[in-house]
């Protein structure tokens, strides 16, 4: 998949405008052949497995820009995705992140718009809220201003999933984001192999972020009810998941964790759903 997500950025109209940095985070497979292939047009860094968290800190640590874009290596950007994005960022100069519309593509060849909230278009406003509720920017639609991207700590490293939802909302809680009505990006579904595809763990790890958010409380207290609801929503997610797998302690674990979290205007079921597990 790498060569093919590389083409995608060396087709990009501002290419001229671009650092290429490709982190071979300690492949197993014929990851160096393929990145050789474009030695004279990428910068290519190998480095022991640390996680996709350290790997992205690693390319930005190495080649600070004033502007950063992700690429996953199963995804691929649309040509005029950096054009677009450099643009907007260029054009108002107080926004932390732009982001764009994304084409989920599934194994079967259905291709759908990805799911967003309401959220203003193609202007700068504020995003916090909505980000704290749940994550719906697909990191490699992200285009990041660097200062901004420091100033909210990096990539937080002993988070192997959800470590983009906490960068990206901490930003957001600083600064105004933008959102083109532009796809920008084809976000390839249950890759093989693909991290993402470890359903229980990431939604583990994403619930280690949102406490990790608790922090960004002191910033924006106007964001409490949001985080309040993102974190209820968490906890039944790893317990739905764990019913539907036969894992009853967990389920039972999580939802009583849910519930005391927020025992006010459940719904009966989600009682019933409790005590059944239990």
């Amino acid at each position: 998949l790498l060569p093919r997500a590389i083409e995608s950025v060396l087709a990009q109209t501002a290419i001229e405008q671009c650092d290429v940095v490709v982190v071979d985070d300690g492949s197993t497979d014929a990851t160096p052949a393929a990145a050789a292939r474009y030695a004279e047009r990428i910068i290519y860094i190998r480095r022991p497995n640390g996680g996709l968290a350290v790997a992205r800190n690693t390319a930005i640590r190495a080649h600070p820009n004033e502007f950063v874009a992700f690429l996953d290596d199963d995804d691929l950007w649309e040509p005029e995705k950096i054009q677009r994005q450099l643009a907007a960022l260029q054009h108002w100069p107080k926004a932390a992140l732009v982001a764009g519309r994304t084409v989920d593509c599934y194994p079967d060849g259905r291709q759908t718009l990805h799911p967003i909230p309401p959220v203003p278009l193609d202007r700068p406003a504020a995003f916090a809220q909505r980000m704290i509720e749940g994550t719906f920017l697909p990191p490699s639609s992200v285009m990041v201003r660097g200062r901004a991207l420091f100033a909210a700590g990096l990539f937080h490293p002993r988070l192997r999933w959800a470590e983009d939802y906490l960068l990206f909302t901490r930003m957001a809680c600083r600064a105004p984001c933008i959102f083109l009505d532009a796809v920008v990006t084809r976000y390839f579904v249950a890759t093989p192999g693909a991290l993402s595809n470890n359903a229980a763990a990431m939604q583990v790890h994403q619930l280690r972020g949102r406490y990790l958010l608790r922090r960004e409380l002191r910033l924006r207290p106007d964001c409490r009810e949001s985080w309040e609801r993102g974190l209820a929503r968490s906890l039944t997610d790893l317990r739905d998941l764990a019913y539907r797998q036969g894992r009853f302690t967990a389920a039972a674990r999580w939802g009583l964790c849910s519930l005391l979290h927020r025992p006010c205007g459940r719904a009966r079921w989600e009682w019933a759903r409790f005590f059944e597990a239990a």
